[in-house]
């Protein structure tokens, strides 16, 4: 009679477990995607500082040119897996002919999130747009 008992009491906990996890897999589910966009978001904005630095230190150079400072940073990001083709690049003065010694360059890169995503539709992070400027003396 004992067991009958038993049995009685762990069938009535089963339900009880099913909707613990319908209540919390979401929750685990949410954290987990907003992990992972937080963390590309994080590794991208890297990527895009490293970017515009390595442009600028090209732009610092003297012979270099506008052509040049935006394909080094388009080369850099595109070995990241970041497609050249949606990062605006902009580098002043416009012109790097001419540009005494010792006057400042400014380079800055820019990319939208919504462009270097892992996931089909961004949820956190959509409408931000990742960027960052390096100014470095002319040589």
């Amino acid at each position: 009679m004992f067991r009958v008992q038993r049995n009685c009491r762990r069938r009535s906990r089963a339900g009880a477990t099913v909707v613990e996890t319908a209540l919390t897999l979401p929750m685990f589910i949410l954290m987990g995607v907003g992990i992972l966009e937080f963390g590309r978001g994080f590794m991208v904005q890297q990527m895009v500082t490293n970017a515009a630095r390595e442009g600028a230190r090209h732009a610092i150079l003297s012979g270099a040119n506008e052509t040049d400072v935006a394909n080094k940073v388009k080369d850099y990001l595109a070995t990241g897996s970041i497609n050249p083709a949606v990062v605006n690049v902009s580098i002043t003065p416009s012109s790097l002919q001419g540009v005494k010694s010792g006057a400042q360059v400014k380079v800055r890169v820019q990319v939208h999130y919504t462009d270097v995503t892992w996931m089909p539709a961004p949820w956190f992070l959509g409408q931000t747009q990742l960027s960052s400027e390096t100014v470095m003396r002319r040589e």
